[in-house]
Formats: structure tokens, sequence, C-alpha cells
């Protein structure tokens, strides 16, 4: 059986932040080793500090872990450049596995991650629970990802997790695993553990702008050439007013696009859209987005609603606590679009909508919480997993 202890800080010397978290995570356990350390760390790091004094400190972990654009702990929000998160994990070693990529796909993320989800079905058949953790860069359209794992694991597996950035430029992520520091990669860990249970939702919450819908007219998988017959990305910031050198992430700041979800869903969302974002501008009139795209999707332009968003986050969590019928979880993984943090909503917001989340679940007890700000999230929808982008996404694990 897994136990779960998480910590977090914003300490600026990288040992001894990873040294603190373990002590805090693992106060009267007796020592700091475990059987698994999973870490979430912002930009301002030294990475190999971090790994190294992890390894010292946890001789007998397995290591996984990705940067992102700000921490998400029990103690709430962190969006510093030096934020750490962890979750500890101890428990029999047939309980969880790892796999790993060192660099981006050369073809379909779709095979890539079937072929991860594969080599961790040969590890472990059982396995219950995936997180998966890609990188922002070269991974996309990253709704073949979740197509792949469910494919080897059948589309009720639930996938936690999401899309390891940086500090919100859209350049590059980096990635822990074992004794490896990896660029551009990605991060699949299973767990089996017989008597854990899973709860997973996800809301967005941004409204769509009546009278502005596209038709994808030509395209290729995620990437986009022509929007009603137009260059895509003329189209799009031509729309907006913007100019067609706006960079893409500055580009959804202002509006993203949202696709219509089936009647049946719409109560469990919290509402009739699902949004996804551009993740490049090629130059050339296209751009890719963060799923696929086929020749006749009918394409939304989305705007911030900041009620809609604080209501949608209470339907996650009144959902997720009628699901939990008393029971207090045993860990909580949690993942924030970085849209709802520091590049976009103000500090008190931010924190009010990460407290709204919190509060009603944790209950003052010491609940192991280990969350980041991401470029998308995995969260399961209608009974099976979807990739959701501008959302929060809970996984609540409990006995």
């Amino acid at each position: 059986m897994l136990q779960f202890f998480s910590a977090s800080t914003s300490i600026v010397n990288s040992k001894r932040a990873i040294t603190e978290c373990l002590e805090n995570a693992l106060a009267g356990q007796g020592n700091l080793d475990c059987d698994l350390l999973i870490i979430y760390f912002t930009m301002g790091h030294n990475f190999k500090d971090l790994l190294s004094e992890a390894r010292r400190l946890s001789p007998s972990a397995r290591i996984a872990g990705c940067s992102c654009s700000g921490i998400i702990g029990g103690n709430g929000p962190d969006e510093s450049m030096t934020a750490l998160g962890i979750m500890v994990v101890k428990g029999p070693a047939n309980e969880f596995a790892i796999t790993h990529r060192t660099d981006v796909p050369k073809n379909d993320p779709y095979i890539t991650a079937s072929l991860m989800a594969q080599e961790l079905k040969d590890i472990n058949p059982n396995i219950s629970l995936i997180q998966f953790l890609p990188s922002w860069v070269g991974w996309d359209p990253h709704d073949r990802s979740a197509e792949g794992i469910k494919k080897i694991f059948g589309r009720n597996i639930p996938i936690c997790g999401g899309v390891s950035c940086d500090n919100s430029k859209g350049i590059t992520s980096f990635h822990f695993f074992d004794d490896q520091v990896v660029e551009r990669g990605a991060l699949m860990i299973g767990f089996a553990d017989p008597t854990l249970k899973i709860i997973s939702h996800a809301g967005c919450g941004f409204g769509v702008i009546e009278g502005l819908q596209f038709e994808v007219t030509k395209s290729e998988g995620n990437r986009i050439y022509e929007l009603n017959h137009k260059p895509a990305w003329q189209q799009y910031t031509g729309t907006l007013g913007l100019p067609e050198t706006i960079y893409y992430v500055e580009a959804f700041i202002v509006a993203s696009f949202a696709l219509e979800l089936p009647e049946s869903l719409h109560r469990e969302y919290g509402s009739k859209y699902i949004l996804f974002t551009p993740m490049k501008n090629h130059g050339d009139g296209s751009f890719n987005a963060g799923i696929s795209c086929p020749r006749g999707t009918k394409i939304y332009l989305t705007r911030r609603d900041e009620k809609q968003i604080f209501e949608v986050v209470d339907n996650i969590v009144n959902i997720t606590l009628n699901e939990l019928a008393g029971r207090m979880p045993v860990a909580v993984f949690h993942t924030d679009c970085a849209l709802r943090g520091k590049l976009s909503l103000n500090r008190i917001l931010k924190e009010e909508l990460i407290n709204r989340i919190q509060s009603p679940i944790r209950k003052n007890d010491n609940i192991p919480w280990l969350g980041f700000y991401g470029g998308g999230e995995y969260a399961m929808l209608g009974g099976e997993t979807r990739f959701h982008q501008f959302s929060s996404a809970l996984t609540v694990l409990y006995r």
C-alpha cells in the first residue's frame, strides 16, 4: 500500500530547498529515504544541485520530476523563480513504475505515448492511474498522447499531470528521471496500488465571444493552415486587431479558441465549451494548435470571464466532494493552467482561486497536495481522460 507525503518551499538555495521539503514532508518518519520522489520546480533552481541532493538524502528513491511556471502546494500557490514542490511516495516497488523519453517525438505523439504506456504495462499490467508529464515543446497535439495511452490501458484509464513548461515563455522544459536531467522530454508514472480509488475532474470557465466563429478549412493534424479559407494566423490576429508579429503566448492571453462539447458533458464540465490554444506560429500563415483540428472543425474565440472561472472551480469541488462522500483523500495531484497564475490573474485572485479548491477538500487536514502551473492539463471528462487547457484539473486519491 502506497503512502504519500508532500511539501513545498521557495528557498533560493537549491540544495537547502530540497532538504527542507524532504524534512517537512517526512517529519516523524525516521529518515529521509523513500521509494518514489516526484519533484516540480521552477526555472530559477540549479537542477543538478536539486537532483544530486535529492539522491544523497534519498538514496533508494526513484526520482521523477519536471519544470513548470509555478507550484501549487498544500499551503497554496507559489510562482517565484525558485518555487519547489515534492510528493514523496513510500511503498512496494511493484505498486508504481516509471518510463521516460529524452527528446521530442520524431513522429505522432500518439505513437510515442503508446510505446511509453506499453513499457509501463510490461512492468506492471495492474496500473490504474497514470501521471503523464510531457514537454510543452514538440509533444503537441497533446490530445494524441492521451489517445496513445488509452490504446494500451483502455479508454477509462485516469491520466493526471500536464504539460511541463518554463516560466511561461514557451521555449523549453526540463525533466528529472532518476539521475538524469532531460530537456524537452517526457515522463510517465504508473500507480498500481489496488487499494486506491481515483476521482478526476477539470473545468475552465472562459466565455465565448458571440459572433466570432471560424471553420478550419485546411489543416494537417494540429497544424492549421486556413481558417474560413484565409491564412489561419492572419485570420486569428486580424480578427482581434493584433499585429501578425505578436508572440503566440501574448496572443492567446488576449483570446484563445474553444470547441463546443456534447450537451451530456456540460454539467460535469461546468461549461458548453472546452478550450485550446495556439502552440506555435510558423510564420507562413499557419500555426500549431494544442489539439488535433481536422478540416471542418468549428472553432470559437473566447475571452476571460472571472465570474465563470470561480463558478467552474466551485463546480469541480462540489462534484469531487459528492463523490468522496465524506471519505478523506490520501493525496491530491493538481494542475492549473499558467494563465490562471501571474500570467493573467493578480495575486489576490490567484490565491483566492486556489483556496476555494483546497479548503473544502483539505478541511484543515494535512492532505498531501502537489500541483503546478503548466501548459495544459489531463483529467477525466465523460468517463475518459481528455486534454484540457486554461483549466483547473484535480486528481484525488482516496481509499
